[in-house]
């Protein structure tokens, strides 16, 4: 007579356990189907699902004009994100009236969350900043759940130098409530820049005695998507062989000083001989065009263009360096624009305004570039000369930019590994159990 074998129901229990993977819930109030998202949030996350580890993405998802195309892009994407193992969950984005609408969202984004983490096990809640951190904190109250804060920046600072919060307001007020509640009870904690932590951990005493890890992951690129690239025959596509062109990628107003843009260019001309600028936007084209026409630019020196996010590291190969001008105030300590990553990616050297994010140490460290400390003709002619005599060191300074690129924005050496860290501590074990 054979025995019954007796097994131990916690040791199974226990073996099921380590076969599972760690689920993670990323939340984000930004749509994934928005630029941002496509080069700061799916590399990531298709990299983390490639290890192992179990992916659903909530994102809030504003609606388009174009409705058919709204619906061609989701149901692109949804393909894209399913081939890359991510179970992909859009919610509608309602924008106004605009305190009203996020408390509508938050409600709905975390009953829903709730419900997903429920079905799925999930084990971290990893919010993309102050609003998928109210939702984080709301499960974490009623789920045995860790949660990940990804600090984007600091928002209630952000929203005063906006000149749309007063400090010390009520929203001003909650939200560094938020703030300070998700760093006491964060298990992880990624941030952009190293300026922002040492500025925080002196100014916040919740982070300053939080035992959380903190990871900065700035801003990355795909650097293979910058390789190979046939930098004549796009100059001579866009008409620019015989000029030296300095480009600009990305949003104009607001934070991105398009007057200055413009009157640096002007000043431009009179220093480097045949000088074009390249502006490669999807914002309107006439933000940047009346700037240039009030200075009296000719329109032939100067190209604007609306790229979509495939084609922009042809475009930038066809320039020889890239500006980013940015207001500086509090929040930008907070910021690493995602162009700077792709300039230096295209070999390009950077004029910067100084004061954002470690743009500053990393071009006195490396010597990728220049900095305006002030927004004046006289910064402007000096920045200019600058960069006049660095584009003189030809092929040398373009392997610099390229070897700062790989060593400070590689998303794969950098940004894939700093999370890998981050989950590590959050439990993951080569794809295997959260311990």
């Amino acid at each position: 007579m054979r025995l019954r074998s007796h097994q131990d129901p916690t040791r199974a229990a226990t073996r099921a356990t380590v076969e599972r993977p760690l689920r993670t819930i990323y939340i984000s109030y930004f749509g994934a189907t928005k630029h941002l998202c496509q080069t700061q949030v799916l590399p990531y996350l298709k990299e983390l699902a490639r290890e192992g580890i179990d992916v659903t993405l909530l994102s809030f998802e504003e609606p388009l004009e174009d409705r058919e195309h709204e619906q061609r892009e989701i149901a692109r994407l949804r393909g894209e994100l399913v081939a890359a193992g991510i179970d992909w969950h859009p919610l509608r984005y309602h924008k106004r009236p605009s305190l009203p609408a996020k408390i509508y969202d938050v409600v709905i984004g975390t009953i829903y969350a709730a419900h997903l983490a429920r079905k799925k096990g999930i084990h971290v809640v990893h919010a993309r900043n102050h609003i998928p951190a109210v939702m984080a904190l709301a499960l974490q109250a009623v789920l045995p759940i860790k949660l990940l804060f990804d600090m984007r920046g600091v928002m209630a600072e952000e929203y005063v130098d906006a000149g749309l919060w007063k400090q010390g307001g009520l929203p001003y007020r909650l939200t560094k409530w938020v703030e300070s509640t998700v760093f006491r009870r964060a298990d992880a904690i990624v941030m952009l820049t190293h300026r922002i932590e040492r500025v925080l951990r002196a100014s916040s005493p919740d982070l300053g005695a939080t035992a959380a890890p903190i990871e900065i992951i700035p801003c990355c690129v795909e650097l293979d998507r910058y390789r190979g690239l046939d930098r004549a025959a796009v100059r001579r596509r866009l008409g620019l062989a015989n000029q030296t062109v300095m480009v600009y990628s990305g949003s104009l107003g607001g934070w991105y000083l398009t007057q200055e843009m413009a009157d640096l260019f002007a000043a431009g001309r009179a220093l480097i001989d045949r000088l074009h600028f390249l502006v490669l936007t999807q914002s309107p084209k006439g933000i940047i065009a009346e700037a240039l026409q009030r200075r009296g630019i000719p329109e032939r020196c100067y190209t604007i263009l609306t790229v979509p996010p495939d084609a922009m590291p042809e475009h930038l190969a066809a320039a020889d360096f890239g500006i980013s001008l940015i207001r500086p105030c509090y929040s930008k300590l907070s910021s690493c624009p995602t162009k700077i990553g792709e300039y230096l990616a295209s070999g390009l050297p950077i004029l910067s305004s100084a004061g954002i994010g470690d743009i500053d140490e990393l071009v006195q460290q490396e010597g990728v570039g220049v900095l305006i400390e002030r927004f004046d003709a006289p910064s402007y002619r000096r920045a200019l000369e600058e960069m006049r005599t660095l584009l003189g060191n030809g092929p040398a300074i373009q392997s610099r930019c390229r070897g700062a690129a790989e060593h400070y924005f590689s998303m794969d050496r950098v940004g894939r590994e700093g999370y890998l860290r981050v989950y590590r501590h959050l439990g993951w074990r080569d794809g295997k159990d959260p311990a």
